[in-house]
């Protein structure tokens, strides 16, 4: 029996062991010891990435073919050798020891629930990087938990991953092993990201909220036109609304997702209403005081629990790329922007 704790609920963690589960995963053990509104689930260690790669011999099979590849520079070949890598992970059986503690972790979810219940599989990086490696939705049943386990750990070889690796002259064959969040499926009717801070101005005041019917997938990967909300953080107050043409939402279906064309009802009608807008931009300030960093946050609308407690949140991450105001600056930027549009205006 391997000795190191390999499976871990988000109540036995938190921000402290990002190295240990990876940084979604901690902070997702962090909100949940926060008292904030995250879904159940577990996460598989990093460790347990390695164990499965150096025990099952895939590392030694990964790296002769690395060192036979030839120029991983040519396009086709990184995609081949990516394809090949993946099929190897995605072949080996994962010890019997660490199969037993993930299948007894999400039995103990289904029983909770009181259902077979449908899952999320993310992957969990020690350091972010956000669309980097797979995300499998709407998962049900233990094998294809562990079947889509495989999966996320075969992602760190993925073609993206190889690209980025040549690109910045480092070796492909020392991919950092990632950790993995199992989380339950929320109901969900709508879903999207908030930012605690504008992410075009800087402005520490304001909170944008982006958020589309479905599936928060849709929002993530920019694939839809969708609903967007300025929020005075003081207040909760909506200061601006911009109602989106949201073509479609991303729906569970079978052992997966699919897109649904909207009907032009939905289309129409903005997908969160004024409160729930400003329970998330209250959970995101109380995130941002906590973290002392603003927040890019994910959060889902539950369609069958009555509000507030419809609101949850999925994941939280420190908004990168942003350069933060000060109060003042923000403030004297504004009074300039108005001093223009009076200008122009006289």
């Amino acid at each position: 029996m391997y000795e190191v704790k390999q499976v871990f609920w988000f109540n036995e963690i938190g921000q402290e062991d990002k190295g240990i589960v990876g940084k979604k995963c901690a902070n997702l053990g962090e909100m949940t010891r926060l008292k904030m509104p995250v879904p159940l689930g577990f996460a598989v260690s990093v460790t347990a990435h390695e164990r499965f790669l150096a025990e099952t011999g895939a590392r030694q099979e990964i790296e002769k073919l690395l060192n036979e590849a030839g120029d991983l520079r040519d396009y086709k070949l990184s995609n081949e050798v990516s394809t090949k890598i993946r099929e190897i992970i995605e072949g080996k059986e994962i010890p019997s020891d660490l199969t037993q503690v993930i299948e007894s972790h999400y039995e103990e979810l289904c029983l909770q629930r009181g259902c077979e219940l449908a899952v999320s599989v993310r992957s969990a990086g020690i350091v972010s990087h956000p669309g980097m490696y797979e995300t499998y939705l709407n998962i049900s049943g233990r094998q294809q938990v562990l079947r889509m386990v495989k999966k996320v750990w075969a992602s760190i070889f993925n073609h993206r991953t190889i690209c980025a690796a040549v690109q910045h002259g480092l070796p492909v064959g020392e991919s950092p092993c990632i950790g993995v969040a199992v989380v339950e499926m929320v109901n969900v009717r709508s879903a999207g990201v908030c930012f605690t801070v504008h992410p075009v101005t800087g402005d520490p005041r304001r909170a944008v909220i982006e958020s589309n019917w479905g599936l928060g997938e849709s929002v993530v990967s920019g694939q839809v036109s969708v609903d967007s909300y300025v929020v005075d953080k003081e207040t909760l107050n909506i200061i601006e609304m911009v109602l989106g043409q949201k073509e479609f939402q991303i729906v569970p279906r079978g052992g997966g997702v699919a897109e649904e064309e909207l009907s032009s009802e939905k289309r129409s009608s903005y997908s969160l209403n004024n409160e729930e807008a400003a329970e998330i931009v209250k959970l995101g300030k109380s995130l941002e005081s906590h973290f002392n960093a603003p927040q890019d946050l994910e959060f889902a609308i539950d369609a069958g629990r009555p509000f507030p407690h419809n609101v949850l949140l999925l994941q939280t991450r420190d908004v990168v790329g942003v350069k933060v105001q000060d109060e003042k600056t923000s403030v004297e930027r504004l009074k300039a922007e108005l001093a223009k549009r009076l200008k122009r205006v006289i």
